[in-house]
């Protein structure tokens, strides 16, 4: 076990981090997780009230890496394309990592015998990059950057299946070991797709 550094919070995140991407949420108890962060059951419920609360905090850290470096002003329709493109390119990234696809088979195994895990997982990961997602698209919208009969969570859940296809399922089901072998020509082909709509 490598020895972790920073605050009891940061501690817990990465410990959790490690564990539940190699064992799953249901494997992971507090007292495993409690060791592994090199601190007490108390400080663990001083920072996170529940495992679920943790298992947020691991997601959300992972969705704050690959939501980094996505431009934040599109006063143009190519800085809107730009935006769009940066971010499906850092989320295919992201799925690319086998830790990644690794821990999403993972929570689909869970998933049915544990209803709430799913709905954290599914609240955290998924419906997270869709808000992420909307925000981005509706400033095209209201920008006139783009023009859709679809609904702004139409358009966001659109362009999420595109990128992810069948390529990420093929992942699951362990098809392939790297299911976008070109990231941002991905994403620029389905970006454009979607323009074009």
């Amino acid at each position: 076990m490598a020895k972790l550094s920073g605050t009891p919070p940061e501690r817990i995140i990465a410990a959790a981090r490690r564990l539940f991407f190699g064992q799953g949420f249901e494997r992971v108890s507090t007292d495993l997780l409690a060791a592994e962060a090199s601190v007490s059951k108390a400080t663990l419920y001083k920072y996170f009230p529940s495992m679920n609360a943790v298992f947020r905090a691991v997601i959300d850290a992972e969705i704050d890496v690959f939501e980094s470096g996505v431009p934040a002003a599109m006063a143009t329709p190519a800085d809107f394309e730009t935006a769009l493109v940066h971010y499906g390119t850092n989320l295919l990234n992201f799925l690319n990592q086998s830790e990644i696809i690794q821990f999403t088979q993972l929570m689909f195994e869970e998933a049915r015998a544990h209803p709430d895990v799913a709905r954290e997982f599914y609240a955290a990961a998924y419906g997270r990059t869709l808000n992420d997602l909307s925000q981005i698209i509706q400033h095209g919208l209201s920008n006139g950057f783009l023009v859709s009969s679809l609904t702004v969570d139409e358009l966001a859940e659109q362009l999420l299946g595109m990128w992810e296809g069948f390529r990420f399922i093929q992942a699951h089901l362990g098809l392939t070991q790297t299911p976008f072998e070109q990231p941002q020509q991905w994403s620029e082909k389905c970006v454009r797709t979607l323009l074009r709509s």
